[in-house]
């Protein structure tokens, strides 16, 4: 049976169904607006290129296929089939050189442009090589892509490998903040441009909304991944619902015919132990792989203490990629991943001294599938599905202070998506849309330890939510113009129901004499609220935890993002990208953290405006050196009143709660660094030195500093230790800069082929810095950076 009369069937049958509900629901309405095009979400490693080559008499030949680039940095390559045909799968956006190489033939150079998901075909004549003995020098593949309306920052394969060794759950996370714009606090929790919980991220074309920092869910991990891409203006309008940050996080390309394997080991300080192994296969129209991990480390979380008290992890995970092309128009992907984490919460020193254990688990299991179907040269369809299961608890000893406390909390959700492109030589529409339906289940309760068996609160709650969203967006080219213009309408329904319009609008100018790409955009947001404890957050005020009488939900924030700025290519070697963006904000989404268990309670401030200027430098390979350099400056105000949250403290809340009061957000890091070079000294052997700083964050404690250490602490603990309050400037209200020196040493000691072994060894923190990431207050606790670290990773391809 053929793809296309499968779709009908499909198509006609579920159209039926729903004929049959007599009263039109919402979910009706969403669905029959997705069969009526028949469409799937993006991603932005997404493209195709499907190339034929000849010889001059019109014969196939065997040759080999390079794209490479240098915006971004990829390099692929193929061998042609019996048919001179020769596919470049899964393609990141951007602009390439291509070469074709056979023997006896004139090489083929051209520049070709990766614009959409919509596979392109190019037919390639190879000419007789010529006698006459001539010295051409090729033109790189350009640094500056023209065409491009926002910015988009990425992290090939070769980045991902060769990254500086850390601790378990924190590998991805460490390559985003490499990138201007990205701030790491506590438990590795990512807060792109100032915002809190406003990070979507993207696994192969499908979203998953949730906060995936450690300390909520499963962590993400390098060795998963062919490339890591992150958006923070210009945002097309297919992305919606978390918009602080978009991260692509794309699985691995599996290109070889035949099979090929991957064997990852690491180990180092703080009883670090990781391992992964990945393997792939290809023949013909089909790929698969298969990729299994586990690790176990001594500091998991950012503890509160210097002795890094109780911080034990350990994790596992698998995941299973299968892709089928049933036929040149029609390819099935199915996506399947299971990970789990267990951890200990990290001790103060009041905590360890009354012999408390808090014990916490995450895990997750989704599966993905999606349908493609290219229906000409110049349109293509797909639909996507998602089924998800997330779950957290968090239980206690007897012994626990100041509060004994339990949670268990999860999500199941199922979503459908899709879209349709079409892409012209000017022009690349896009249109498409989404539903999805997610179960939430919250339960928390905490007593005071001599209150036991008595609780003082026993909160359950079980809600469904309901979101759903459609766009349309055209790219557009017109000369050295062009723009992204796009619209997007969200529908939102869990304790509050909310819909909202987004506009979105990108403009870019090429200046070629220059190398010279100007652009800025304007987009407009809807941010539902988090659905982290989001049930028992809303409900707090309500239950006589702070003498604030009334309960209102957590309501959904609006935004107005702007940002203006340029790319130029220095000498075509360097690439310099400028940006300028302010953000202002209503209801302004940040969260409580309860004490230092990890465990946080969605809350808006009332309004919001964040303000900043980004600058990143890229050297994507000189001779034997490649680097980065990313700066960010950044200021944040917010205002109370605030909804939502667990104050266990009293007294302020009521002032947060009542009154209009500005104050810096507490992602206000004003300035930020990250900067690495890397040195090729020899085909085998290489170094690399990076540098992280950063200016430190604002202090919410109103008491001065000679109180806090003599006294309990604003989280009701024991002294805390004067190393701690060193690093705490009371006057200016901030913790004092943060720095770290990095180096790495790497060996490929064996290779033959596509197979070798390779050694890298790490130092971080090399000058054993302390650092303060957090300083106890009203809205966290403290949390300290880790020291010195050693990490030996060994690669094994065979």
């Amino acid at each position: 049976m053929k793809a296309r009369t499968l779709c009908s069937i499909i198509y006609d049958a579920m159209y039926s169904i729903l004929r049959q509900v007599k009263r039109r629901s919402l979910l009706q309405s969403w669905m029959l607006a997705l069969l009526a095009v028949r469409i799937g979400e993006a991603q932005i490693m997404d493209g195709e290129l499907r190339v034929t080559v000849r010889d001059p008499a019109g014969r196939a030949v065997a040759a080999r296929v390079r794209m490479t680039g240098r915006n971004p940095q990829f390099h692929a390559e193929a061998q042609t089939d019996a048919n001179g045909q020769a596919w470049l799968r899964r393609l990141p956006r951007g602009v390439y050189r291509l070469a074709v190489h056979c023997a006896g033939l004139e090489e083929f150079i051209d520049t070709i442009e990766i614009r959409s998901a919509v596979p392109q075909q190019k037919e390639i004549a190879l000419q007789i090589e010529s006698v006459t003995t001539e010295i051409t020098v090729e033109a790189p593949a350009p640094l500056i892509d023209p065409s491009q309306s926002g910015l988009v920052l990425r992290a090939g394969r070769d980045q991902l490998e060769q990254a500086f060794g850390t601790t378990l759950g924190r590998s991805t996370s460490e390559i985003i903040t490499s990138m201007p714009g990205w701030l790491l606090e506590a438990n590795a929790v990512l807060h792109p441009r100032g915002s809190e919980y406003d990070t979507q991220y993207v696994i192969d074309g499908m979203p998953v909304y949730d906060n995936r920092s450690i300390a909520f869910a499963p962590a993400f991990e390098n060795g998963e991944f062919e490339a890591v891409s992150v958006m923070t203006a210009g945002i097309p309008a297919e992305y919606g619902r978390r918009l602080g940050g978009v991260v692509a996080l794309d699985t691995h390309r599996i290109v070889r015919p035949g099979h090929a394997s991957e064997l990852d080991f690491q180990t180092g300080s703080y009883g670090t132990y990781l391992g992964s192994l990945f393997h792939r296969y290809r023949a013909d129209s089909t790929a698969a792989s298969l990729g299994v991990h586990a690790g176990h480390t001594g500091r998991y979380l950012d503890p509160p203490s210097i002795e890094n008290f109780t911080n034990k992890a350990s994790a596992g995970g698998v995941n299973v990629r299968l892709e089928r092309d049933l036929t040149d128009r029609d390819r099935v992907v199915l996506y399947l991943r299971r990970n789990r984490t267990g951890f200990l919460v990290p001790n103060d020193l009041a905590q360890q001294a009354s012999g408390q254990r808090q014990d916490r688990l995450s895990e997750e299991t989704a599966g993905q599938i999606q349908y493609q179907h290219v229906f000409s040269p110049h349109s293509l369809a797909s639909v996507h599905g998602l089924v998800r299961d997330l779950t957290a608890r968090l239980w206690s000893n007897a012994l626990s202070t100041p509060i004994y406390a339990e949670q268990s909390r999860g999500v199941r959700e199922g979503a459908f998506a899709g879209n349709v492109t079409i892409d012209r030589q000017q022009h690349t529409l896009k249109f498409g849309s989404d539903f999805r339906t997610s179960r939430i289940r919250e339960r928390f309760r905490f007593a005071r330890p001599a209150g036991l068996p008595s609780f003082e609160l026993d909160f359950e709650g079980r809600r469904r939510s309901v979101e759903a969203a459609a766009f349309v967006q055209d790219h557009v080219r017109l000369g050295n113009l062009a723009a992204t213009a796009g619209c997007r309408i969200d529908h939102y329904r869990l304790l509050i129901r909310d819909t909202a319009l987004g506009p979105r609008l990108g403009l870019s100018y090429y200046i070629p004499v220059a190398d010279l790409l100007l652009r800025a955009s304007y987009d407009r947001i809807f941010q539902p609220p988090p659905m982290e404890n989001l049930l028992f957050s809303s409900a707090a005020p309500g239950l006589d935890l702070d003498r604030v009488e009334g309960a209102l939900a957590v309501p959904a924030s609006r935004a107005n993002f702007f940002e203006a700025g340029f790319g130029k290519s220095l000498g075509n070697r360097l690439r310099a990208d400028v940006s300028h963006y302010w953000r202002d904000f209503r209801n302004f989404i940040d969260d409580d953290v309860f004490l230092n268990t990890g465990l946080s309670f969605p809350i808006a401030f009332d309004r919001a405006r964040v303000e900043g200027t980004e600058i990143r430098l890229e050297l994507p390979g000189w001779r034997s050196v490649s680097s980065y350099a990313s700066y960010s400056n950044m200021r944040g105000q917010a205002s109370s009143p605030v909804t939502g949250g667990l104050f266990v403290n009293g007294g302020a809340t009521e002032e947060l709660r009542g009154f209009v009061k500005r104050f810096p957000v507490s992602q206000d890091q004003r300035n930020t660094v990250a900067a690495q070079v890397r040195v090729e000294a020899h085909r085998q052997l290489w170094i690399a030195a990076g540098v992280r700083y950063g200016s430190g964050l604002p202090v919410e404690a109103e008491t001065e500093g000679e109180d806090v250490g003599a006294n309990k602490g604003a989280r009701g603990t024991l002294s805390i230790p004067s190393n701690i309050l060193d690093r705490v400037n009371f006057e200016r209200g901030r913790l004092r800069p943060n720095f770290s020196v990095d180096f790495g040493l790497g060996l490929r000691f064996w290779q033959r082929d596509e197979r070798s072994v390779s050694l890298q060894i790490d130092l971080r923190n090399a000058s054993n810095r302390f650092n303060v990431i957090n300083f106890t207050g009203l809205l966290s606790g403290t949390a300290l950076a880790a020291g010195r670290q050693v990490t030996v990773q060994i690669r094994t391809r065979f």
